[in-house]
């Protein structure tokens, strides 16, 4: 079993050799700390300024990461991973909006990929991110258990409308909607509002996923009681369970307001936590539906493990494997080589607008250095295999 993810030729096989070349470009980068540094600082500066060279850059450095500018595009990408029977979930990559017609408008964008989805049998999620339908603020606000006044209890209350706008459709279509996670001075809010939306809509099977973040201390706590409220009320929990993607901002907020830190002290704190979830949802298999967020081999093999020990078969809709696009194909497609439910996050949208998305996915790869510099190692390996073999043939 542990051999799973060592075929290199396989795990690589869906990508041309040039698309190998700007996998190995991209984590070269992140694999240098000096470098991945500069490079995020830059993007954040200056990429959300609609520059031709901005956009170019961005677009030659982190293709890998995302599908496109447009869904027309997206799709293709859809298309292409289900000829190797990875699944897809769209996301309209465009976060930090902060007026009402913005909120307005990604609803609609939710509700339209939903619509969508349901069109495709190889889309069985659709995403959302809590601050695209209200305003950071207010999720601060009721986190802590701030008084909100009339103009903000409207503007909260239209915020809980477009969640339920957006579960409505994700329950007419029957696909599934993962809420993302944020911040740990907004998660209170987001959990309140997706367990309630829970509470509403999965009576019968999981349409509403909520984000477990297993970097947090309090992270399988929180999976608990919310597995708990679902049984008292006899609904059916949906977790997407993640190791985390905030780690550094959430240090330096603590440190700032002289505060423990949310987020376990290493590395190995947060990977026997992550397990232990996988553990606990997998016992709870028969009232709770996962999607396994992670790039960790350890914990993909130890899923697999506790999958076969629980007479829960790899096609079993109540546990997904999910990784990003262009991050840990390895993992992926050998999974779903396999018959494993195997499920790729498909950003796409302006450039410009990715940025945000794209500056985080640059930061938690240049903070897992090992991992970054493992996956570096195999794309060369790949390259170099093609390279010899199109010397003897």
């Amino acid at each position: 079993m542990r051999y799973l993810f060592n075929n290199i030729s396989e795990s690589f096989s869906h990508k041309t050799t040039k698309e190998l070349q700007k996998s190995i470009r991209l984590f070269g980068l992140l694999s240098n700390p000096l470098l991945s540094s500069l490079g995020i600082k830059v993007m954040r500066r200056f990429g959300h300024r609609d520059f031709v060279i901005t956009r170019k850059l961005i677009r030659w450095l982190f293709s890998p990461f995302f599908a496109g500018t447009s869904l027309e595009q997206a799709e293709e990408k859809v298309s292409y991973l289900s000829d190797f029977r990875v699944y897809s979930y769209l996301n309209y990559a465009v976060e930090e909006v902060d007026k009402e017609l913005e909120f307005d408008k990604n609803c609609q964008i939710v509700v339209d990929l939903l619509t969508h989805a349901s069109k495709h049998q190889n889309i069985p999620f659709s995403v959302c991110k809590p601050t695209s339908l209200g305003h950071k603020d207010l999720f601060c606000k009721v986190s802590s258990k701030q008084a909100l006044n009339d103009s903000e209890c409207q503007s909260w209350q239209r915020a809980i409308n477009r969640f339920h706008t957006c579960c409505l459709a994700a329950q007419k279509h029957n696909v599934g909607l993962l809420i993302d996670a944020e911040e740990y001075n907004m998660q209170s809010a987001v959990d309140g509002v997706v367990v309630d939306l829970m509470r509403e809509f999965n009576n019968k099977k999981a349409v509403v996923y909520n984000t477990i973040q297993l970097y947090l201390t309090d992270g399988f706590s929180r999976l608990q009681e919310m597995h708990r409220v679902a049984i008292d009320n006899k609904f059916r929990l949906g977790v997407k369970l993640v190791r985390g993607a905030y780690m550094e901002k959430e240090r330096e907020r603590a440190k700032k307001q002289q505060i423990p830190s949310p987020i376990c002290k290493t590395k190995e704190e947060t990977d026997i936590q992550f397990d232990e979830a996988v553990r606990y949802c997998l016992q709870c298999i028969n009232t709770v539906s996962v999607v396994m967020g992670s790039h960790n081999e350890q914990s993909a093999l130890l899923a697999v493990e506790l999958l076969e020990k629980h007479s829960v078969s790899p096609s079993d809709h109540r546990f997904w494997f999910s990784q990003l696009l262009g991050m840990c194909d390895h993992i992926s497609f050998a999974l779903a080589k396999r018959g494993y439910n195997v499920v790729k996050f498909v950003p796409f949208g302006p450039i410009n607008k990715l940025v945000p998305y794209l500056a985080r996915r640059a930061e938690e790869n240049s903070s897992i250095t090992a991992q970054t510099t493992r996956e570096l190692i195999r794309l060369k390996k790949e390259l170099e295999r093609r390279k010899k073999e199109a010397r003897t043939s």
